[in-house]
């Protein structure tokens, strides 16, 4: 039974992907969406998740890989562009989001159910909370989560052992649900908590078993159902 969601926020309530391909648009002659693809596919994923963990909210790091994964000469004052672009976004994503359509329907049919809501991010968990309350004029969420509060990344599973027990709620009795196999999926089926991986743009499925999630869906209505299913 199901008492407790774990829910991620950005390119799950917000879509920081749409924001990104818009800034990055015309950077290094590209396209945003594709620069903003290699990114987060050849770069984040490929290289920073398996390679270089440790560096994994390095932007300048990764634009380090970006400029040799698109075999060109490194630019500091392209990079610093970019870098500053990444920073506005985390702005935007605290203080003026986009939210899906979905986002607040699915909210307000968790909250109807009874369950303890709880966002799980990053970065600005408090902020983001705050903004959406703002703009709904709904507390949503009970307990606010990111990794300079836990002071552990997501992508470790100390970082849902913590959240379990300051949400004092039990792992088989928990969902996380997000955007992203690596924070949102694995750390949190490894501590027993079950997952829905939202993936909105049918991205291929991980290859390593333990990013795979219990559930897959493209929406977060569809997120819901599931989670109706399991209460």
């Amino acid at each position: 039974m199901i008492t407790t969601v774990l829910m991620d926020y950005d390119s799950t309530l917000h879509d920081m992907d749409g924001v990104m391909e818009r800034s990055l648009d015309g950077v290094l002659g590209y396209k945003g969406e594709a620069l903003y693809h290699t990114w987060v596919f050849d770069v984040h994923r490929a290289l920073i998740h398996r390679r270089h963990l440790d560096r994994h909210d390095d932007t300048m790091f990764h634009c380090t890989l970006l400029f040799d994964h698109l075999e060109l000469p490194f630019d500091k004052e392209t990079a610093d562009l970019i870098c500053a672009k990444f920073e506005e976004a985390q702005e935007t994503a605290k203080k003026d989001p986009i939210y899906y359509p979905d986002a607040v329907p699915a909210l307000e049919a968790l909250k109807d159910m009874g369950l303890t809501l709880c966002l799980s991010t990053g970065y600005g968990a408090g902020q983001k909370a705050k903004t959406l309350e703002l703009r709904t004029g709904k507390k949503f969420f009970k307990h606010t989560f990111s990794e300079p509060a836990l002071r552990v990344l997501k992508t470790e599973q100390e970082y849902y052992m913590k959240a379990l027990r300051l949400a004092k709620a039990k792992p088989g009795e928990t969902v996380s649900v997000g955007d992203t196999p690596l924070s949102d999926i694995r750390p949190a089926k490894m501590v027993g908590i079950k997952t829905i991986w939202v993936n909105r743009n049918q991205e291929p499925r991980p290859l390593e078993e333990d990013q795979v999630a219990d559930y897959e869906t493209r929406s977060l209505r569809k997120a819901v159902e599931i989670i109706s299913k399991l209460l």
